[in-house]
């Protein structure tokens, strides 16, 4: 339950900004749709794909739609950094062959013949627990190529189960830590975690229900 006694004078006040000039708005939104096409035809372009939000962002800077400081704010060192070293680290599991041992290892661990239903209530579990604790992206990016990996080491599809880590790593509402909205949304509010696991832990439970029996429906991995 929300605590109506919180100081909201402790929230940080919201600077007004000056509306941005339509030309600069449309060239912005054009940018964005190329960067989007892009990435949609990716095969075609090859590796140019990787180079275009970097382009994007020049020619925000080069017409003057964007300011060098807003670009910058908008790109915090530590965000760039953590993704950057989550997208190796999952490129490397899959190139090395890593992420094929890892695979091994859960089946190991999963026993000789896991039905397909245990194996995704597993994936989902975890990726529920990583994420709570840590980014979404980054539980994401670190648990599907293990997912994957895992299915095709035992010979089994691995749609449902990729689908069920990237539907999890997004079910993390149990604390502050889960995403920086849950964050803002806690401090806010002032809720208390120990009042709110009424709520989100049986929605959790529903999620992780939901999404296991679904994908097991349409993608089951035998």
């Amino acid at each position: 339950m929300p605590n109506d006694s919180y100081d909201a004078s402790k929230l940080k006040g919201v600077k007004k900004k000056e509306e941005i000039p339509k030309r600069d708005e449309n060239l912005i939104y054009l940018v964005f749709v190329v960067v989007m096409a892009s990435l949609l035809f990716g095969s075609v372009l090859g590796d140019i794909m990787y180079v275009m939000p970097a382009i994007g962002i020049l020619v925000l800077l080069l017409t003057k739609a964007m300011s060098v400081k807003e670009v910058t704010s908008a790109m915090t060192q530590d965000a760039v950094w953590m993704i950057a070293g989550v997208l190796v680290m999952a490129d490397a599991l899959g190139d090395t062959g890593a992420g094929e041992l890892i695979g091994n290892v859960i089946l190991k661990i999963l026993g000789g013949n896991p039905s397909g239903l245990t194996v995704m209530f597993v994936f989902a579990i975890v990726t529920t627990i990583m994420t709570t604790f840590m980014s979404n992206s980054a539980t994401r990016n670190v648990l599907v190529p293990i997912a994957a990996s895992t299915c095709v080491a035992a010979g089994w599809d691995p749609r449902g189960v990729v689908l069920i880590v990237a539907f999890c790593a997004n079910v993390a509402i149990a604390f502050p830590s889960g995403s920086p909205a849950c964050g803002i949304a806690y401090a806010a509010g002032g809720y208390r975690i120990t009042k709110t696991l009424k709520f989100t832990l049986p929605f959790i439970v529903l999620a992780i229900v939901s999404i296991v029996l679904s994908a097991n429906l349409f993608f089951p991995l035998m």
